[in-house]
């Protein structure tokens, strides 16, 4: 059995760019392998992740755990805080 660790790196969902049925297939298919989706993200892409997380709490009986922060990001001039935000998905055993 893998570490903790690993487990948690492997099952990390960064969302982006890519259109949201991207991202919920694959947090679908952690779910599935190993019952652990984590899916991150900061700033314009948050109410995506919100969207992919919602549809595959329809998806799929887990339960979820939310956390909510600010990163400070530094340019030459200035600091932004940009937020961010963490959804854990953990497959319910049945």
């Amino acid at each position: 059995m893998p570490e903790e660790g690993v487990i948690e790196y492997e099952a990390i969902v960064l969302v982006g760019k890519k259109p949201t049925a991207v991202y919920l297939a694959r947090t679908i298919m952690l779910l599935a392998s190993i019952g652990v989706a984590i899916i991150k993200a900061r700033g314009r892409f948050i109410p995506k992740a919100i969207t992919v997380a919602v549809r595959a709490l329809k998806a799929s009986s887990c339960n979820c755990e939310v956390s909510i922060d600010e990163e400070a990001i530094k340019t030459d001039e200035q600091e932004f805080l940009v937020p961010k935000i963490e959804i854990k998905l953990v497959k319910e055993e049945q």
